[in-house]
């Protein structure tokens, strides 16, 4: 089989030029993680009664289902019985769907950065008149921030690899074109070629940014 470099390089801008796309999904999708991860883990880091239990079955349920099958039930399954998910559009459900998924193992990852300070940081805080929220703000989170980045930086990258899967409900980003376009062509191994580059050289440059932010922070946490 030979492969055609000239359509690569010929198809390559315009499989690019849907990679707004898939950047809004991963970018919004990993901060709404992160705000859910963050109030997840402090919820349980504080062993709430009420919450705790129904957290557990969330993290559960996203956790042992396959993504695929949980974006098709929020889009699909939901918008049998709710006017709000009906009227929900593919990228939003998408990002909702990658959000709780994402949310239910980041939330783990930030709980064992949590774990990892010393209890008597958090008894030191207290005793000099700090409140519990003064604690984690002040005391506790900057240093599981410091514990947590490689881990969310992996996270990260499986939430952009995992943005491919929004392709299947109708979303046109990388994946979504490269598809169309190898079904228009019947060049699926030149067309996809060109979303593993692109994947790829992403990945390559957040683990850069990591890099970088770690020095940063461990600098920081130094002076």
């Amino acid at each position: 089989m030979k492969i055609d470099l000239l359509y690569v390089i010929k198809q390559f801008p315009i499989v690019l030029s849907y990679l707004n796309v898939t950047l809004k999904i991963t970018i919004l999708s990993m901060i709404f993680t992160i705000l859910l991860s963050l109030i997840i883990t402090i919820i349980r880091y504080y062993k709430v009664r009420i919450l705790t239990p129904i957290i557990n079955v969330y993290i559960d349920v996203f956790r042992g289902t396959p993504l695929l099958v949980q974006l098709f039930f929020i889009y699909y399954g939901f918008a049998q019985i709710s006017s709000f998910f009906r009227n929900m559009d593919a990228i939003n459900a998408a990002i909702l769907g990658l959000t709780l998924n994402a949310a239910s193992y980041t939330t783990e990852s930030m709980r064992s950065a949590l774990e990892a300070i010393p209890k008597g940081q958090t008894e030191a805080g207290l005793s000099v008149g700090m409140t519990r929220l003064q604690v984690l703000y002040h005391v506790v989170l900057p240093q599981a921030a410091r514990v947590a980045i490689p881990v969310l930086s992996n996270d990260f990258i499986a939430l952009l690899k995992n943005s491919s899967m929004a392709f299947t409900l109708g979303v046109r980003e990388i994946m979504g074109q490269a598809t169309l376009l190898g079904n228009g062509s019947f060049k699926f191994f030149e067309a996809y070629l060109i979303v593993v580059i692109i994947y790829f050289c992403i990945s390559k440059l957040i683990n850069i940014g990591q890099k970088k932010l770690e020095k940063y922070l461990y600098k920081q946490g130094g002076s």
